[in-house]
């Protein structure tokens, strides 16, 4: 498949797309971009077509853009609508185009965008302020309104829509699913597993006082460089040293983020058979209506 790519990744962000991405790398016949997520055809567009190949280390290949943000498209100001410009310039350059969709909870995803961005220091306000304040942290769980931006310019059989935890549950499934979709050669390319990539989590004191002594960037580095020497079995110990784990959901604002993206979600399962909110969402949203 020759450039530009007839292969995209979509989003949702915070729905194992770069664990699948790094997954799918694996594969002889898949070339993914560096970085996966070259942004071409929503920020980086006036780049031009060169700036776009050179994202790809060889053409030979089924080449992959695995853009989040192409689902991450917030209303036009004072209307329901999404501008189409992602889609319409998709089908100019490559209009067999086949899109992989991961999906996951849509609170789920919204909490965990939002604790992404309390780790990097970010954000600092309360989990419902900035759902109410911000477009970013919910615009990527309308997955009904960000699909239908694309339906005009592609039909619905080019889309594989991925459930999360049908990917947590079978990741190599998931991959061997996905490059038969793509198309990628050889068929039966063996995939082997990873740990996974982009897992939620928090610094622990010790790791913020490293990130504001050295900077976010500078821990990012400082861990790469511990993943790399230590043995695999100290990782574990590695990670708690600076790390601790995101806390959960409260019942009373899963009920809540239920209720925000109901409408939308419905939408969707309508739509793609594929449902989306998990069943404890569903059941506490019954529970806080009542």
């Amino acid at each position: 498949m020759p450039f530009p790519p007839e292969a995209f990744i979509i989003g949702a962000q915070r729905s194992g797309t770069t664990s699948l991405s790094s997954l799918l790398d694996q594969h002889p016949g898949i070339v993914l971009s560096v970085p996966k997520e070259p942004d071409f055809f929503s920020v980086n567009w006036d780049h031009g077509l060169d700036w776009y190949r050179a994202r790809f280390r060889r053409y030979d290949a089924t080449l992959i853009d695995a853009s989040v943000n192409y689902t991450m498209v917030p209303r036009i100001d004072g209307s329901d609508l999404l501008p189409d410009t992602v889609p319409r310039r998709i089908h100019e350059l490559s209009p067999q185009a086949k899109f992989v969709y991961l999906v996951r909870d849509p609170g789920e995803r919204c909490h965990s965008a939002y604790w992404h961005e309390v780790r990097t220091g970010r954000e600092s306000q309360p989990l419902r302020a900035v759902v109410e304040r911000s477009a970013y942290y919910v615009m990527a769980s309308y997955y009904h309104r960000q699909i239908s931006t694309f339906l005009p310019y592609f039909p619905l059989d080019r889309f594989y829509f991925v459930r999360f935890d049908d990917f947590v549950h079978d990741p190599l499934a998931i991959a061997r699913a996905c490059s038969a979709f793509f198309s990628a050669e050889p068929a039966d390319f063996s995939f082997h597993q990873e740990e996974p990539r982009n897992q939620a989590f928090l610094y622990s004191r010790f790791g913020q006082f490293l990130r504001d002594f050295i900077g976010q960037k500078g821990l990012e580095t400082l861990s790469g460089i511990a993943a790399r020497s230590l043995p695999d079995s100290l990782h574990p110990y590695a990670k708690r040293v600076v790390s601790r784990g995101v806390p959960h959901l409260t019942p009373s604002d899963r009920a809540w983020l239920a209720d925000w993206f109901a409408e939308d979600a419905a939408a969707f399962t309508r739509l793609t058979g594929v449902p989306v909110q998990s069943s404890s969402a569903r059941s506490q949203r019954a529970g806080h209506a009542t």
